[in-house]
């Protein structure tokens, strides 16, 4: 899995893998939190899945509910509220 970190149109873009290291979380946890719909839309470049920095936030979030706290992600989608600033990417 590549950690790629690129900019489109002046904004910054982290692959999945990048994300996961970050927040040393797996590669397979954060595709699925993006898949589930809680990190908006991303851009496809090549294979990879990329997500603006503008998510970085709301991984944070995610990874402090779910992984440390035990919310489900059906619960999370409950909980926190659309951020139309990286949704609308």
């Amino acid at each position: 899995m590549k950690h790629l970190r690129v900019i489109i149109e002046g904004e910054g873009y982290l692959s999945l893998a990048a994300i996961a290291e970050c927040y040393a979380c797996e590669v397979e946890w954060v595709r699925e939190v993006y898949e589930y719909g809680l990190l908006g839309r991303g851009r496809v470049v090549g294979e990879e899945i990329l997500l603006s920095t503008c998510v970085m936030d709301r991984v944070a979030d995610v990874v402090r509910l779910s992984v440390y706290h035990g919310v489900s992600l059906g619960a999370l989608d409950l909980l926190l509220e659309p951020e139309r600033e990286w949704d609308e990417v």
